[in-house]
């Protein structure tokens, strides 16, 4: 009798301390085994990712990775702008590269241009607003974005022996349509300063310098020539959008075991992980001959089954335009999807 109640003791035992470690447990092992069970619908399997993408009609086109400036829309050629910045660790400073596109209505490259420099040297800074690209360290600008003209054409300064007070310099700056400033420090010994600013105004480039004491730094005009994206496609997972998201699949319970070292933090127990699936969105694109199909990864959370793209994608399709213009900006590439072009 009393080896039955020790193996029951036992038994009973073996089993508390089996649910001590496996109910904390239990939504991962649940949902682990409902994932078993959900199975891909056919028309997806043949879907990719949009890097690589492939279509009789269509292609798409990865251009260079980069920060992207404002995309400009000047009569029928869309402008997009690359600033690429390399740090080089035997270096001082930054190595940048501007690079503009041109884009016609059919999704190509008529043109391009590129300037580099180094920021230590303090040679060139490239700025673009409205039809100009300025460069405000060499006081030029280029009419490149207008007709293709690569001259850098000097501007003037409105009074180069004089420093105006704060006073004078609202006044000049008032109703500007763009302003640049800079510090320009002094080789005293009491590191004196002054500002330089580079206005457009009244359609014409100046530069000019104000005192210290001036503080203005008002915004600047949005740019008119840019895109405004927000009327511009970006609508994903609503009706009207160019991206429509067609097919979610969970693929992963992400959650970590309750029982993970990486879960336990000094002081507080066990830590809180966020807990969802790992999967694929299948989306659709629609270009104006037919609809183009691709897939990215997602990240779906328990609560609300609420959908976490890792990516925020900006969208433009010209007016009469046969290509599509697609920013990711987490990983700051442009997709370019456009026509193919028929071979001769």
């Amino acid at each position: 009798m009393k080896f039955n109640l020790t193996k029951k003791a036992v038994i009973f035992w073996g089993i508390a301390i089996v649910a001590i470690i496996i109910l904390p447990d239990s939504e991962m092992y649940y949902q682990r085994y409902k994932l078993r069970s959900e199975r891909l619908p056919e028309q997806y399997k043949s879907y990719t990712t949009l890097d690589s993408l492939k279509d009789n009609d269509y292609e798409v086109i990865k251009l260079s990775r980069g920060i992207h400036e404002p995309v400009i829309q000047e009569n029928d050629s869309t402008i997009i702008i690359i600033t690429k910045r390399d740090h080089d660790s035997e270096k001082e400073g930054a190595d940048n590269t501007y690079t503009w596109y041109k884009i016609n209505l059919k999704g190509q490259i008529t043109d391009s241009l590129q300037y580099k420099y180094n920021t230590e040297n303090g040679v060139h800074n490239y700025q673009t607003f409205n039809d100009y690209i300025l460069d405000v360290d060499q006081n030029t600008y280029t009419n490149w974005m207008k007709n293709g003209d690569t001259t850098h054409y000097p501007y003037k300064n409105i009074n180069d022996a004089k420093i105006f007070s704060v006073a004078e310099t609202e006044a000049i700056t008032s109703d500007r349509e763009y302003m640049y400033d800079d510090i320009i420090h002094s080789d005293t010994t009491g590191n004196e300063y002054k500002y330089k600013l580079t206005v457009f105004k009244d359609n014409v480039w100046n530069y000019f310098y104000a005192e210290k004491d001036w503080h203005g730094y008002p915004k600047n005009t949005p740019n008119p020539k840019a895109i405004n994206y927000g009327n511009s496609g970006y609508e994903v997972d609503k009706p009207s959008g160019i991206i429509k998201r067609e097919h979610v699949q969970k693929e992963k319970w992400s959650d970590r075991t309750f029982w993970s070292l990486k879960n336990l933090s000094w002081g507080t127990g066990n830590g809180s992980s966020r807990n969802g699936w790992t999967g694929t969105s299948y989306f659709s694109i629609k270009m104006p001959k037919k609809k183009l199909h691709y897939k990215q990864e997602v990240f779906i959370d328990s609560s609300g089954n609420q959908v976490r793209d890792p990516f925020s994608y900006f969208v433009y399709q010209p007016k009469n335009g046969d290509y599509l213009l697609l920013i990711d900006e987490e990983r700051q590439l442009y997709y370019l999807i456009r026509p193919k072009t028929s071979e001769k």
